[in-house]
């Protein structure tokens, strides 16, 4: 039999600042809201917009270096894991909740358009991102430099 799935994949946008925090390890972690817009019917018939909301963590370098570019309202897609997890509250009573723990995340928008919307570049990056140096790269190619 095939071992058990979990992953998850989302696209929406952040719901608040991001916040990032060390474990007592000092590892970092990065967590946001995520809001997801789905559509149903109401009872009348008509199609109406359906928020979900959705609590991101992120790990490692990745989280240090999206802290840096993550804001309220940009526009990113998820790819990860759910993880449960379950605490006794102050009042005695038991309470559970599900994360979304982010392995990649890929910004949709442009960091100017990140409160209103746009369309989205391609800026995909993996759980072990770290930020390149500045001046690695050459410039952006002109339309003379490409070969075809």
């Amino acid at each position: 039999m095939a071992g058990d799935i979990n992953r998850v994949t989302l696209v929406g946008r952040l719901t608040r600042d991001p916040e990032l925090r060390h474990l007592p390890s000092g590892s970092p972690v990065l967590e946001f809201g995520l809001a997801v817009n789905g559509r149903q019917q109401d009872s009348g018939g008509n199609w109406v917009d359906k928020p979900n909301f959705f609590d991101v963590k992120v790990y490692g370098n990745q989280a240090e270096f999206l802290s840096q570019y993550l804001q309220k309202g940009r526009r990113v897609g998820i790819d990860g894991r759910l993880d449960w997890r379950s605490w006794e509250a102050q009042d005695g009573g038991k309470r559970s909740k599900v994360d979304v723990v982010a392995q990649t995340v890929q910004f949709l928008d442009s960091r100017q358009d990140g409160e209103g919307g746009g369309s989205g570049g391609s800026n995909y990056i993996p759980a072990d991102a770290q930020p390149a140096p500045a001046g690695d790269f050459p410039s952006s190619p002109t339309d003379d430099d490409i070969p075809f």
